[in-house]
């Protein structure tokens, strides 16, 4: 099981480098559209190793939502102001995930440049210095 953390850390850091070079793009519709699906799986990638992490410490998770409010609890995301913004990209990517509108994809463009890709940046970190107890 140590291995699969591992694996997912390194995955993350993946995800989250290959986001970041996507976020610093001058901004065109291919462009959007590649940053929203980075965006999509780094955020999957990123949730599913909190949860990973959260359960091997013997905490129940279940979906992304309860795994951001334990992760919260576990002072993993370290503020409320920071919880507010894990909830806001939840909803964004659950947005991007099942319909598709120019203005919404505009605007989650607009909170993945601005926001999203630095905080999952951030937790890529934090996860990067978690032990496997």
């Amino acid at each position: 099981m140590n291995q699969r953390f591992d694996e997912r850390k390194k995955d993350i850091g993946r995800a989250v480098a290959r986001l970041k070079e996507a976020v610093a793009q001058p901004e065109s519709d291919i462009v959007r559209d590649a940053t929203i699906q980075r965006f999509e799986f780094t955020f999957e990638a990123t949730w599913k190793t909190l949860k990973l992490y959260l359960e091997r410490q013997g905490h129940e998770t279940g979906g992304p939502r309860q795994t951001i409010k334990k992760a919260f609890v576990e002072k993993l995301i370290p503020t409320a102001e920071e919880g507010d913004l894990w909830f806001q990209m939840l909803d964004d990517r659950n947005q991007t995930s099942h319909l598709y509108r120019e203005d919404l994809a505009r605007e989650i463009y607009g909170r993945i440049s601005s926001r999203h890709a630095d905080l999952l940046e951030r937790m890529a970190e934090r996860l990067v210095a978690l032990q496997w107890d």
